[in-house]
């Protein structure tokens, strides 16, 4: 005969019926995994006025030391994170990959344009992050040139801002900027149909 409490026995009658089909579910797993292993020897006393106790987590290992192989393991993960996203990112920003960068500057605007490396199709990736560049009325717009002989030749492409905060463009040309000596950022009106240089720089074929 069994020595296993009878479940109605503990928890008596009333409980709504999903509630206690299941607790009866969990008493019969108690009862299969059967009472607990006996304590080992070296706990069986209490500890001595010093307060000499060490805690033993399940691995057998000193609470202390588990703590300490956590924090270990955690710092490794930490440090192999950063140096993978840190080696990543010298190569790399936001996904783009930069072989060649010319900064163009004036007095109030700046502009910073990256070329990545021509792909395949024989196109030409290119990043314009601008700074300080006011917001254009009416049918104003800015444009980006590349040039030769300081004159504007190619097209990379014409945008607007909303204001001087900074602003991240990106546009594909079909051509190779080997080709041309610089860069021009200007400002087309609208009301004159010309346009009006903001800044502009060489490229170094370096």
């Amino acid at each position: 005969m069994s020595d296993a409490p009878n479940f109605r026995d503990l928890v008596g009658e009333g409980l709504p019926p999903a509630e206690q089909e299941r607790l009866e579910r969990v008493h019969e797993m108690l009862i299969a995994a059967g009472p607990p292993p006996e304590l080992p020897p070296e706990l069986e006393e209490p500890p001595d006025e010093r307060g000499n106790v060490r805690e033993l987590e399940p691995t057998g290992l000193p609470r202390r030391r588990v703590g300490a192989a956590l924090a270990l393991a955690a710092a490794i993960a930490l440090i192999a994170f950063l140096g993978g996203y840190l080696a990543g990112y010298k190569h790399t920003s936001n996904g783009f990959e930069s072989v060649k960068t010319v900064a163009l500057t004036n007095n109030q605007a700046q502009a910073t344009v990256r070329f990545g490396a021509r792909d395949a199709n024989g196109n030409t990736p290119m990043e314009v992050k601008v700074e300080g560049l006011q917001k254009l009325s009416g049918q104003d717009y800015y444009v980006l040139y590349m040039t030769k002989s300081s004159k504007p030749v190619a097209v990379c492409g014409s945008f607007n801002v909303r204001g001087p905060q900074a602003t991240t463009l990106r546009f594909p040309v079909a051509y190779d900027p080997s080709e041309f000596d610089g860069l021009e950022l200007a400002r087309w009106d609208s009301t004159t149909h010309k346009t009006v240089p903001v800044a502009s720089a060489q490229i170094s074929q370096a």
